[in-house]
């Protein structure tokens, strides 16, 4: 998925930009990867307070 955040932005920009195309897929698909991985981390959070919440509810 993330390596399509980088080849979807690349083949758009040829038709704009041309020579340039690869530096804006590279500059475009590296803020697409960092919401990607914000996203992940995000749902491991969640996933980790939730378990966090259950273990202090049935401890107490």
């Amino acid at each position: 998925m993330v390596a399509l955040g980088y080849i979807v932005p690349t083949i758009i920009a040829i038709f704009f930009v041309g020579f340039f195309a690869p530096l804006v897929g590279i500059v475009v698909g590296f803020f697409i990867h960092i919401i990607v991985l914000l996203l992940r981390i995000s749902k491991k959070l969640d996933k980790l307070m939730d378990r966090l919440k259950d273990s202090e509810n049935s401890s107490s």
